[in-house]
């Protein structure tokens, strides 16, 4: 991930489905009982496992969640780890907040914003107040370079608009409707360490997984990594240790 313009593709995908977060906890959690997700796909429709009055909807939903997690996002883990997390006993805090990158790198375009619209006004001098007309002014600026933007209807702009102010509530980055103001995501321990372990495991070094542009979709200064190396450990899920600019870091478990 990179805060350089994109220069593939932009598709308009976020309107679809949204964040969908709970439902994504729901359909995740039903995936651990079939590890195979067109038997899972099939169980969902066939038993409306959303509650959905619309199959339009439930189908928009599941193919938001499988575009976004059963595709390959190496060194990202997993589905059937982002799976065991969502199930286990931790903060729901913390497992929308794993979810994030994911809807991020499933869409350009979300994750353009991100990091070049939303980032330099929480860590620069610009205002850190963020409205519809600031991201479709975005887009306008985005479609100069990228033609499929132009085509896009005014409506549907506007409309991917207020759906990437919903994903930025949703995600903590901003405050509730009606102010818009944006705010730098604390990220809890159990979200740093999944996606620090899960790094590590990817066979990462322990400075490349450090360096990550992951930790750029959250905003993450160095001071915040080791304060949350130093929580991690102190709650036994990894060992740490620095001396002036060495760093060890090594799991307390196998897997």
């Amino acid at each position: 991930m990179s805060d350089k313009p994109f220069t593939g593709v932009y598709k308009a995908d976020l309107q679809h489905a949204g964040t969908a977060i709970s439902e994504t906890i729901t359909i995740l959690s039903e995936y651990l009982k079939y590890r195979d997700w067109e038997r899972l796909r099939v169980s969902a429709l066939e038993e409306n496992l959303l509650k959905k009055r619309s199959s339009v909807t439930m189908s928009n939903i599941l193919r938001a969640v499988r575009h976004r997690f059963f595709v390959d996002r190496s060194p990202l883990p997993s589905a059937d780890l982002v799976a065991l997390a969502v199930v286990a006993d931790i903060p729901k805090t913390s497992k929308t907040q794993i979810l994030y990158p994911y809807i991020c790198k499933a869409d350009a375009l979300v994750e353009q914003a991100v990091l070049r619209l939303v980032k330099p006004r929480l860590q620069g001098s610009f205002s850190s107040d963020l409205t519809k007309e600031d991201v479709v002014n975005f887009l306008r600026e985005e479609s100069s370079s990228h033609p499929e933007l132009r085509s896009w209807a005014e409506s549907l702009t506007k409309r991917w608009a207020r759906g990437f102010l919903a994903l930025l509530r949703n995600f903590g980055i901003m405050t509730p409707a009606p102010k818009n103001k944006l705010l730098t995501p604390r990220v809890r321990v159990e979200t740093f360490t999944f996606f620090l372990l899960g790094l590590l495991d990817s066979g990462l070094s322990v400075s490349e997984t450090l360096a990550n542009s992951l930790w750029q979709l959250y905003m993450m200064s160095e001071r915040e990594k080791e304060n949350l190396l130093v929580e991690a450990a102190a709650k036994g899920w990894l060992h740490y240790a620095r001396a002036a600019s060495i760093l060890e870091v090594k799991p307390r478990y196998a897997s």
